[in-house]
């Protein structure tokens, strides 16, 4: 086990890393909505594949969709350490202006277990959704004459922290379950500049807490020693976001000019419905997905979706002796017709992303990603477009694994 205590250390020196280097007010502002943007547990190999992963087991690779995918590993693995980290470069064009950032986040981790040759566990944490956003306009006073520059920022974050066990009922049948403990902490702040350059900034803070579950099941339709095709379906649920938020005005000094009581908060999010269909062989996966998304609290933004998402992944051979053949290809795609609505338009996206992965020793992989990500309209607020490397490590072994000798 110590061989594999060099890659613990730069994986959590990375996230560490990350989660310093993020920036905040540096993204979509069409996350202003709610509590945020959904991100539909898309990491891993979930991400490579488009978003594709009801029916996805690959012998490999953790799957983050659907609970019952993850019996799918091979008996030559009993612990799997899996994490997602991400570099973004992002152009947002409204009808005056184009800006550009860069930002860097810690998209997930994941800690698997094989505890039984039809049983696994995994501990892991990742957000449900992400809000980061700044933009600013003119604003004057009733009675004044002076005019304000005003300046809006937010950032924060609805995470989980879950555990996810799964199970092989008969040799063609998996189910999983995957209970989560919600939280979040929002930060949201507006800035009124004077044409000096004096004036005032009030600053929210919004705490949230809540359960959740989602459960998943897969079928091998057709099985036999050198393919499968595979049906999945699995739904997610989130119990009412119970929590407290605490405002306060201050100058441009921090100084406190007014403290406001706290008040008591609550927020639904959406759930989600999602199946799918995947072929493998040895060497492929293909899949196709489609998701329903529920509307959130948000009556007058929040609207039904659907997401519909392909992908393929090809490994010549996993465990070949040739490098080049233990190497993995991957490519995907998909379209959200719209979580929210602004005066009426859908804000809809479609996202690209391809996938190269290393093999680090026999067990061990670092796959370096690609993703675009095209959202919204100039017309509706802004054309947003995202530019994203992943670097997704998946690291090995056969801890807890008791060795027969003769």
């Amino acid at each position: 086990m110590s061989k594999y205590f060099p890659g613990l250390l730069i994986c959590f020196w990375l996230m560490s890393a990350t989660s310093g280097m993020a920036q905040r007010g540096h993204g979509s502002l069409y996350s202003t909505v709610g509590l945020g943007l959904p991100t539909y547990d898309s990491y891993g190999l979930a991400k490579r594949l488009g978003g594709v992963g009801a029916g996805v087991r690959s012998p490999y690779f953790l799957n983050t969709i659907n609970p019952a995918s993850q019996t799918s590993i091979g008996l030559s693995h009993t612990f799997i350490l899996d994490v997602d980290v991400s570099y973004n470069q992002q152009k947002i064009t409204t009808g005056n202006e184009t800006i550009s950032n860069n930002f860097s986040n810690l998209n997930y981790f994941n800690i698997w277990f094989r505890f039984s040759p039809k049983s696994t566990v995994s501990l892991g944490l990742s957000p449900v959704t992400i809000q980061d956003y700044s933009y600013s306009d003119t604003y004057y006073f009733e009675g004044m004459a002076d005019r304000y520059t005003r300046i809006f920022k937010g950032w924060g974050n609805v995470n989980k922290a879950y555990l996810n066990f799964a199970t092989s009922l008969t040799p063609r049948i998996s189910v999983g379950i995957r209970p989560s403990f919600l939280f979040g902490n929002f930060q949201k702040e507006t800035t009124y500049l004077d044409q000096y350059g004096a004036g005032f900034l009030y600053a929210r803070n919004n705490s949230y807490t809540g359960l959740g579950t989602e459960a998943g099941i897969q079928v091998n339709l057709l099985q036999n020693e050198k393919h499968m095709l595979t049906f999945g379906t699995s739904g997610q649920w989130y119990s009412e976001l119970n929590g407290t938020g605490t405002s306060r005005v201050e100058n441009l000094g921090q100084e406190v000019l007014y403290e406001a009581d706290e008040v008591e908060l609550d927020y639904k999010l959406g759930s989600t419905v999602r199946s799918g269909l995947s072929f493998q062989n040895k060497s492929w996966i293909i899949g196709a997905d489609v998701l329903y998304g529920f509307s959130a609290t948000d009556e007058d933004y929040g609207i039904p979706n659907q997401v519909y998402s392909v992908g393929a992944e090809f490994v010549p051979d996993f465990f070949d002796s040739e490098f080049i053949k233990q190497m993995s290809f991957s490519l995907g795609a998909n379209y959200d017709t719209g979580s929210i609505t602004i005066e009426g338009a859908k804000v809809s996206s479609y996202e690209v992303s391809s996938a190269i992965g290393i093999p680090l020793n026999r067990s061990s992989r670092l796959a370096i990603g690609y993703k675009y990500r095209n959202m919204g309209d100039v017309d509706i607020i802004s054309k947003e477009s995202l530019n994203t490397i992943t670097l997704n490590f998946s690291f090995g072994d056969t801890w807890f694994f008791r060795r027969k000798f003769e």
